[in-house]
Parts: structure tokens; C-alpha cells; sequence
């Protein structure tokens, strides 16, 4: 056995506590903490957790302290969690009333005793205020202050006449989101929408970067959405935090397509309710507000169905007034210019009779002279047509004589140039006709030798057989 001087542990630890009590005994702290790894257990109302001091500028741990709070503590939490709204949980920062102590077997842990609302509220606010401050000074080329009022690009906006395509931010298990789709759906006038569900959380400590994340899908997705709606339940002002974070509040401010609110505070408005197009109080405002848009629009038709109408009437009335007005006086004028041109043509139709008996006067002695001279010129042109056949018959008679005459002498000549062309003729000059199988022939292209000829001459017939044959220039035998 070791003969090193030692203690036992929980001698150690009882001396420690004994330190601890002696040191700070009964008395009572206020601190200013931020909390961590929060744990509450209802039937027994305790809170474990720890406290924690952070580097200001790193954010990195330079404290941490396990803390407590039984039955009385966790008392002034509850009245803590009314007055603020805000539920005791990570990340929250309070002033609080703790007493020191040491556990032999638990160690050492502050007790909560008390804690302070207005402090809460206070840092709360001063986060809101600068988080705002922040917004104005390095985002003032889409956000700027006019009075109390937040001036942004996304309120700029202009909501389309008539919202149709909508996309949605939340989560689809949430009653908010249930409500939102059951206004949206069951809405009386019966309007027809289409939604897209973009999941996201909408608290805790992943909830900024979701949002922002699923606010850029919508805008990658290439869709032409009407509008982006953002909702959630109702909860805890603590729930609400991640509305006045400055990355999603830049975002909202920036954003190209008209975002609507309805994140489900009736008491408090987020920096996203202050920069978004529109806020609401609740994702059922946010629908109502919707389905009212596109009231306002067909009200709108309506009204201006109705005017178009009425002028319509008006016009046709005034129209009809003008026609059957028009109408008399085209009748009167019609009646007053017939009856100025009636004796007009009255006259015009007297001189037209008198003209027409003029001109049947005329043609009519026109064709009696005309009928005098078919009578009696007939016989004067028979007998000079009969002169002339006399004279062309005795001339016809002279002519055939001289030209028969003429054409017998043609006719000897014709045949004696006959029989000097005869085959006869020819062959007593000396000539022959060749033939090949009793076919004459006029040109040796298609001879071979060995082939066997017939040649005519005058008196005999000549065979032959083709020994050769040589190609002239056919100028031999010219004059």
C-alpha cells in the first residue's frame, strides 16, 4: 500500500463546499448570462442548464457555469415567460438572481432565485433596434426610412391584378400552414390557386439559414409565382426571434417577387413584417388577404362591366335618337328633291318622244330609197356579171390549149431523162448493180471477205466471192 500521504475524495469535496460556504454563504448575485443546453422537467419543475459568458467579438466561451432552478426559481421563470412572451430556453440572455453552491456529489452550480423581464426585453430590443440600424445603413440601396415607415424594393413591388400562382414557406404539418391552405381553398367566391409547399423551419437555430435557403430555390426554380407567402403558427416571442435576424431581413428586402406575412403574432411586428410587401397577423390574414386582392379585382370587373353597359345603352339610345332623326330628314329631302325633278322629267321624257318619232321618220325613208335600189339594181348587176363570165370563158378556152401544149412538151422531156436513168441504159454504159442474197447493195461497209456477190451486168449475172476490200476516197470516177 502507498505510503503517499493522501485524503479521500469526498473529504476534498466537504472541505471545498465548506470553503464555498464560508466565502459566500447566503448571499445573492444578479448576473447577466446567455443559455445553453436547457433541459425542463415538468413533473418535477426543474430547469437544468448552463450558464454561459461569451467573447463579444469571437463569440467563443471565456465562462460557463452548470446552472439550477428548483420549485421557487422555476416559479419567477413561468412569471418570467408571461410578462416577456419569451420562453426560457437556449440562447436567451437574462439577468439573473443566482446563489452559489457546492454539491459534494454535483459539484458546483449557481441557483436561479429570481430573474429579470425588463432586461430580456430591453436586449431584445436593442438587438431589433440595431439589426434595423444595420439594415438601413449597409443595404440603403433597397431600404430606406421615410417617417416611420420602411420604405424596400419588395414593397415596391406591384402585386399582379389577379394572384394565381403562389409559393409557400413553412412547414406543411403546422397549423398555421393547414389554416393557410383551408382559407385559401374553401374561399366563397371560389377562386382557384395554385400552391407550391417550400419546407422550412421556421425557429431554432438552423431556421435563418433554411429560409433564406428555400427563399433563393424559389427564385432558382424559374417559376413566375405571384407572390411568396410566409407563415407559421403562434408561439412563444422567442419562437418569433429568427424574423429579426438581418440575413433574412436582407433577403425579404431584396427579394424580386411580393412576399406576404403571416407568421401568427398579434402583438409584436418582426423586422421581416416591417421590410416584406405585405404583413399580416396570421397565415389566415395572409389568405384572406389574397382572396380579398382578387376580390378587389373582379369587383373592379364588375363595376366596369356594368359601366361599359350602361354607356353601351346610353350610346345606342343617343345612336337610335340620331338614326331616326337622320332617317326623316332623308325622307323629306328625298321628297322635295322628286318633286323638284318630276316636271324635269316631265319635259325630258316629252322631248325623248319627240326625238324618237324624228328618227323613225328618217329610218324609215332611209329604208324605202334603200329597197328602191335592191329592186332595181339586181338586173343592171346580172347582165355586166354575164358579160364578164362570156370573156373569162372565151380567155379559159385560149389558155388550156396553150398550156396543155406547154405540159406535153415537159412530159417528152421527163421521159427521155427517164430512159437515160434506166438500169438498162446504165449497164449498157458499162455500169453493174451488185447484190448480196438478192438485196442491192449501196455501200461495202458491212462486206466481208468471204462473202459471195451477184453482179448484173447488161446480158449476165456475175458470182463472186469477196477476197478483200480497200477503202477509197470516192473522187476516182468524178467528172
Amino acid at each position: 500500500m502507498s505510503e503517499i500521504p493522501h485524503i479521500k475524495l469526498s473529504d476534498l469535496t466537504q472541505q471545498i463546499q465548506q470553503v464555498i460556504s464560508n466565502s459566500f454563504g447566503t448571499n445573492l448575485y444578479w448576473i447577466v448570462a446567455e443559455i445553453s443546453g436547457h433541459k425542463f422537467y415538468p413533473n418535477q419543475d426543474r430547469h437544468y442548464f448552463e450558464f454561459v459568458e461569451k467573447n463579444e467579438s469571437s463569440s467563443q466561451p471565456i465562462a460557463k457555469v452548470k446552472g439550477v432552478s428548483w420549485s421557487r426559481g422555476s416559479q419567477r421563470i413561468k412569471i418570467f415567460e408571461n410578462e416577456t412572451g419569451q420562453v426560457f430556453g437556449n440562447d436567451l440572455q437574462v439577468l439573473v438572481k443566482v446563489k452559489v453552491e457546492f454539491h459534494s456529489a454535483f459539484g458546483f452550480s449557481l441557483v436561479l432565485q429570481d430573474i429579470d423581464p425588463s432586461f430580456t426585453l430591453g436586449n431584445l430590443e436593442k438587438q431589433r433596434r440595431e439589426t434595423l440600424e444595420r439594415l438601413l445603413r449597409e443595404d440603403a440601396d433597397v431600404i430606406q426610412k421615410v417617417g416611420d415607415e420602411y420604405v424596400t424594393r419588395n414593397k415596391k413591388i406591384v402585386f399582379n391584378r389577379v394572384i394565381q400562382n403562389i409559393a409557400v414557406i413553412g412547414s406543411p404539418n403546422s397549423e398555421g400552414y393547414i389554416d393557410f391552405s383551408h382559407t385559401i381553398k374553401s374561399n366563397k367566391f371560389n377562386y382557384t390557386f395554385s400552391t407550391d409547399i417550400y419546407q422550412s423551419s421556421v425557429q431554432g437555430a438552423s431556421a435563418e439559414k433554411e429560409l433564406v435557403n428555400k427563399l433563393l430555390a424559389i427564385y432558382d426554380s424559374g417559376k413566375k409565382y405571384d407572390c411568396v407567402v410566409i407563415i407559421r403558427g403562434g408561439g412563444a416571442k422567442t419562437d418569433f426571434l429568427v424574423f429579426d435576424n438581418y440575413h433574412l431581413a436582407r433577403a425579404v428586402a431584396r427579394f424580386p417577387i411580393p412576399i406576404i406575412t403571416g407568421i401568427g403574432h398579434h402583438k409584436d411586428v418582426s423586422i421581416v413584417d416591417l421590410l416584406a410587401n405585405t404583413s399580416t397577423k396570421t397565415p389566415t390574414k395572409a389568405a384572406e388577404f389574397i382572396v380579398s386582392h382578387n376580390r378587389t379585382f373582379e369587383d373592379e370587373i364588375i363595376v366596369l362591366q356594368k359601366t361599359v353597359i350602361i354607356n353601351s345603352q346610353q350610346l345606342l339610345g343617343d345612336s337610335l335618337q340620331k338614326i331616326n332623326a337622320t332617317n326623316i330628314i332623308i325622307i323629306n329631302k328625298s321628297r322635295i328633291f322628286i318633286s323638284s325633278f318630276k316636271d324635269q322629267l316631265t319635259h325630258i321624257n316629252q322631248i325623248v318622244i319627240n326625238k324618237t318619232k324624228t328618227i323613225l321618220y328618217n329610218r324609215q325613208t332611209n329604208l324605202i330609197a334603200l329597197l328602191n335600189q335592191l329592186l332595181s339594181r339586181p338586173k343592171i348587176i346580172t347582165a355586166n356579171r354575164q358579160s364578164e363570165l362570156g370573156n373569162l370563158l372565151d380567155n379559159i378556152r385560149g389558155y388550156s390549149t396553150k398550156y396543155l401544149t406547154n405540159q406535153k412538151g415537159y412530159l417528152g422531156h421527163y421521159v427521155s431523162i427517164i430512159k437515160l436513168m434506166s438500169p438498162g441504159n446504165i449497164l449498157k454504159k458499162g455500169f453493174a448493180i451488185i447484190s448480196k442474197g438478192g438485196t442491192i447493195l449501196t455501200n461495202a461497209e458491212a462486206l466481208k471477205a468471204g462473202d459471195e456477190l451477184t453482179i448484173s451486168m447488161e446480158k449476165y449475172d456475175v458470182i463472186t466471192e469477196v477476197k478483200s476490200k480497200t477503202k477509197t476516197d470516192g473522187a476516182k470516177f468524178d467528172l
